[in-house]
């Protein structure tokens, strides 16, 4: 049996009147508000509960699941009410956690088995099954809008390990899906079959990543026909469980299902196929290498070509003439090419460096006008099978580092060739860490990884990073080069 002796008011408002500064902890459940203040004089206890906690067999009894036992309560202010909330953690470290609101019952601290199951998919995986899941419990004394974390500043007071079988799923997400080829009438080629790639890396659980994806060549005039099998089909070749394809009417996708017939897929060239497991969803998509951004009266061969490594995102610093227009061939009039939407407008920044907008293949897409006139040096980001685009203008680029104290606006400046496909400097002082970062900001940075350091010149891979690892030398006078002419683009120091 608990113990319970309440504190007194007055003993109470000495201890608040004492908080004039403190330190907000952890946010509270979501039905509570922020701590006002600490209580640390209440003497709480509780008590880890043992067993297997399964999740379906609460739900169906209509129960709570006991998470901790109350063992201790005293010296708890009177008229105040003990609210503990539970944290599920990712790990023993608790570097992410889902809170859960929990009932006390009597000596019982108790959750509602939704709440517990939808804490550990947040926080943990979506994966269902048994599993040892890390919890603590700050606890608080709550009366009106007042709330008192109990014993101080990320004070817990149990930190458990529950044993948990979480709710079957609605939906069965595997690890592994195939595209299998198809005849006509859909009879599936099951020696054919290819192997598609979680779109989080090798190893990636279905249920917690459930995108995948797979680069094929689509032979025209015929197309490519296909159905999609789950792990499970592929071991068992069971035809009647393949995936079949509802293609929508612009023919780049569609639903997937058992009662659907074989997909077929138009597209001329590459094609990236993706599935969405969990949503039942197939797109298809353009897959090229690379993608020329074709502007005045350049060739192929002299262009800054936009670079990618997952056949969705293309990215890369261009030199752009006013207007430009995308093509996926080194030949400017080869299909398919990519303009900007007839039936949208591109959006553009206050002070005109930045645009985005939408791309079409369709015959009234006209060419894109860029943001800034004249020719300029571009970073473009293109989405291809969202059909979008993003670019912003590099007036400048230049070199930050540890020498000027980080100050990007006192960058020492870069001189660009006439094409933009070099950038260089002379007798540049550079001590230690440094980058490389573009109009005078850090909106746009190139920073890579050292390659070579080899008779005093040392040669850098880099590309635009969105914070990424400082690029680092020994002290000294140098000349530097910038070369956008290769991919990885190629940073060299020679020493003076």
């Amino acid at each position: 049996m608990k113990k319970i002796k309440l504190f007194s008011a007055l003993a109470l408002t000495l201890v608040m009147a004492s908080c004039d500064d403190f330190d907000l902890p952890n946010p509270p459940g979501q039905t509570n508000t922020d701590p006002s203040a600490y209580f640390t004089d209440a003497d709480l206890e509780l008590a880890p509960v043992s067993g297997n906690q399964n999740l379906t067999e609460f739900m169906q009894a209509n129960k709570f699941v006991t998470v901790a036992n109350i063992t201790t309560l005293e010296n708890f202010p009177a008229d105040y009410t003990l609210v503990i909330d539970m944290e599920v953690g990712s790990d023993n470290n608790f570097t992410k956690i889902s809170k859960v609101e929990t009932v006390i019952d009597g000596n019982n601290v108790t959750a509602d088995p939704a709440l517990i199951n939808g804490a550990i998919q947040n926080a943990i995986t979506k994966k269902p099954g048994t599993m040892d899941v890390n919890v603590r419990f700050p606890a608080y004394a709550v009366k009106g809008d007042t709330k008192l974390l109990l014993g101080g500043l990320n004070n817990y007071y149990l930190t458990e390990s529950l044993n948990i079988t979480t709710f079957n799923p609605d939906k069965v997400i595997e690890n592994m899906y195939y595209v299998v080829p198809c005849g006509a009438d859909g009879t599936p080629n099951w020696n054919a079959a290819i192997a598609m790639n979680n779109n989080a890396g090798a190893g990636a659980i279905g249920y917690d990543h459930p995108e995948f994806s797979i680069k094929i060549e689509s032979p025209a005039p015929d197309g490519y026909m296909l159905k999609i099998a789950p792990e499970s089909v592929m071991q068992s070749r069971d035809a009647s469980q393949l995936l079949g394809v509802n293609v929508a009417e612009d023919g780049f996708g569609g639903k997937l299902g058992t009662d659907y017939g074989v997909g077929h897929i138009t597209i001329t060239g590459d094609v990236l196929i993706t599935i969405n497991a969990e949503q039942d969803s197939i797109t298809f998509s353009y897959a090229f290498n690379v993608l020329y951004p074709y502007t005045g009266t350049l060739k192929a061969d002299a262009l800054m070509l936009l670079y990618t490594d997952n056949y969705i995102t293309y990215s890369g610093v261009c030199a752009i003439n006013n207007q430009w227009f995308l093509g996926a061939y080194p030949d400017k009039k080869a299909e398919p090419l990519f303009k900007q939407d007839a039936e949208s407008t591109p959006e553009i920044s206050k002070d005109e460096l930045s645009m985005n907008g939408l791309l079409s293949t369709a015959s009234d897409a006209a060419l894109i006008k860029t943001p800034a006139k004249g020719n300029h040096l571009y970073w473009v980001s293109v989405d291809l099978p969202g059909l979008t685009y993003s670019m912003t203008v590099i007036n400048d680029l230049g070199i930050v580092g540890a020498f000027n104290g980080w100050n990007e606006k006192e960058n020492v400046q870069l001189t660009p060739s006439k094409d933009f496909k070099t950038w260089t400097a002379t007798d540049v002082e550079i001590d230690g860490e440094f980058k490389i970062n573009a109009n005078k900001d850090w909106a746009i940075g190139f920073s890579g990884v050292m390659v070579s350091n080899q008779s005093g010149t040392v040669v850098y891979n880099v590309n635009k990073q969105d914070g990424g690892a400082n690029l680092s030398v020994e002290s000294g006078k140098y000349d530097v080069e910038l070369n956008f002419t290769v991919q990885p683009y190629v940073l060299t120091l020679k020493k003076k």
